[in-house]
């Protein structure tokens, strides 16, 4: 199992940005491999700090860290705890590390402007064109009014941005840029993981027992879906293909479907008694997984009868 990115860093999972620094700083200083020479537990430690406060210091990845337990957009594995996103310590040295000791990081400039806008998860899926209008300052110091429309490519999460150059604020060394920043709103019916999606699907007694072909929604248009007989509440379908489209290294992820029983919760007494005659006709019928429970609670009570006497 993998350890908390919090619990590496030693702080709680409200720490504020500052108070991830500070406790980033306490451990590196703890793990560095100058105060640890020949030490490989001390520069594995080491790594993994510094691939925490990697993930937890940005916002994206701190906010689907926090809600999966992993990070989905950068592509890669588990950082120091699997071999896809081992990190590099010259990188480390070179990066992170320098800027929480004195050096500044490379950063988005104060003549930049940000603005936030949200779409709903099927703009996501498709791409949509969003009008933005803001006022910033002009070369001269003269306000000026903008409206733009700016394209929002189809796959696109929370908390990435577009970038409109040279529609920031002017400055004598040139003029900033707008970043366009995304937030996908959440959806009543989809669960959205990178570029896979995910769905319960209610269905009936009938539909369980018997089979049938059931029609899925998607982001995109319905799927339908052969559901086999007998096929178990819980089971998961996959819908290849039927996620959202990946916004680097092409294609698009997949849909997974839930089934889920759904019962009624108000019944007549006509139909109460009905449902009472087809479970006692029902019992005569028991499946496979029914037999071998019957059989482990015949043993248990012929155990209990046995040291009972």
């Amino acid at each position: 199992m993998q350890p908390d990115l919090y619990d590496i860093l030693d702080c709680e999972r409200s720490a504020t940005d500052e108070e991830l620094k500070k406790a980033y700083r306490r451990q590196a200083l703890r793990w560095h491999p100058d105060r640890n020479p020949d030490d490989p537990e001390a520069l594995r430690r080491f790594k993994e700090v510094a691939y925490a406060y990697e993930v937890l210091s940005d916002p994206v990845k701190r906010l689907q860290y926090d809600r999966f337990g992993r990070v989905f957009t950068d592509g890669r594995g588990q950082g120091p705890f699997g071999s896809a996103d081992e990190v590099d310590l010259g990188d480390v040295l070179g990066g992170v590390f320098r800027d929480i000791f004195g050096r500044r990081k490379k950063g988005p400039s104060p003549r930049d402007l940000r603005y936030t806008i949200t779409i709903s998860l099927e703009e996501a899926a498709r791409g949509t064109t969003k009008h933005v209008e803001f006022s910033r300052e002009a070369s001269g110091g003269k306000k000026v009014m903008e409206k733009l429309a700016v394209k929002v490519p189809p796959g696109i999460d929370t908390g990435q941005k577009l970038k409109v150059a040279g529609k920031g604020f002017a400055g004598l060394r040139g003029t900033g840029d707008l970043f366009v920043v995304v937030n996908v709103a959440d959806h009543p019916f989809f669960r959205r993981r990178g570029a896979d999606v995910f769905c319960d699907v209610p269905v009936t007694f009938g539909h369980i027992v018997l089979g049938a072909e059931l029609d899925i929604p998607t982001l995109l248009d319905p799927a339908i879906v052969r559901l086999p007989p007998g096929c178990q509440p819980g089971t998961v379908l996959t819908l290849k293909g039927r996620g959202l489209p990946r916004v680097k290294g092409g294609g698009r992820g997949d849909q997974f479907v839930k089934i889920v029983l759904d019962l009624p919760t108000d019944l007549s007494n006509e139909q109460k008694d009905q449902l009472l005659a087809l479970d006692r006709d029902l019992a005569g019928n028991p499946s496979p997984t029914r037999e071998r429970y019957q059989e482990l609670l015949d043993a248990n009570r012929s155990n209990g009868e046995e040291r009972a006497s």
